[in-house]
């Protein structure tokens, strides 16, 4: 499960990654990644490391998605396509993914930057506020499947039984697809073999135009009998229905 945080600098992501990882600890092997990860590896920071760190920050990502781990995504996130890049890392492993969309009103956000030293400068969070994709507002494939407002209490627990209830929801609904589509498969190869006895049928013994439309009924009864049954021998039995059929006319 890839859950990928998006929010403002200063709204609370990390503290809120830290408890809800706490949470899902009990459940699941989870880990928090980030690009400050990287970027608070160069003593001082240019723009043109950024390339860098979000080259590296996917190839952690994917590299915790295959080995099975659960990945909280602890960034900013605000454009869309960024959301939409961290999906397709999902979505490369088969993995399922939520977008939680963290906010607080702006001047909130810009004094909890102050009491923390304007670790952000002010500007920069000022710049993004402007840039920033609202999920959901452009694309349904971007909507958050939580939207948290951190100046109220978060119940963590509460939230995490969402997620772990999310994630059992769409592995069921990928085992049903997988069922359903196994037994589609079943279905096709069962009509086509029925379709190829009958035609062979009809070329050795060349049948009556009336004869032609009943054992084509008789091949949508024995069809319909492998969907109930999920039978390969229906094939069989309708070649002997056959040789019966004609033997008796």
């Amino acid at each position: 499960m890839l859950i990928i945080l998006t929010g403002l600098p200063g709204v609370g992501k990390s503290t809120f990654a830290k408890n809800l990882a706490r949470e899902l600890a009990n459940y699941k092997d989870i880990i928090i990644l980030g690009s400050d990860l990287i970027r608070e590896c160069f003593p001082v920071w240019k723009v043109e490391y950024e390339d860098f760190i979000k080259e590296n920050i996917y190839m952690l990502i994917d590299n915790a998605l295959k080995h099975y781990y659960w990945v909280i995504v602890d960034d900013t996130n605000y454009y869309n396509s960024i959301r939409r890049d961290l999906i397709n890392i999902a979505k490369k492993h088969n993995k399922k993914y939520v977008i939680i969309y963290l906010y607080a009103p702006l001047d909130i956000i810009l004094e909890r930057n102050k009491e923390r030293g304007y670790k952000v400068p002010n500007e920069v969070i000022l710049n993004i506020y402007k840039k920033y994709d609202i999920p959901g507002k452009k694309y349904s494939w971007d909507r958050a499947f939580l939207e948290i407002d951190t100046t109220k209490k978060i119940d963590y627990k509460e939230i995490a039984k969402k997620i772990l209830k999310e994630y059992e929801s769409k592995n069921r609904i990928i085992s049903k697809n997988k069922i359903e589509n196994k037994n589609n498969k079943f279905i096709q190869i069962i009509d086509k073999e029925l379709r190829n006895v009958m035609g062979e049928f009809i070329r050795k013994n060349r049948p009556d135009k009336k004869v032609i439309k009943e054992i084509g009924l008789l091949r949508k009864k024995y069809l319909k009998l492998a969907k109930e049954n999920k039978d390969f021998s229906v094939i069989e039995k309708f070649k002997n229905e056959l040789e019966k059929y004609i033997y008796n006319k």
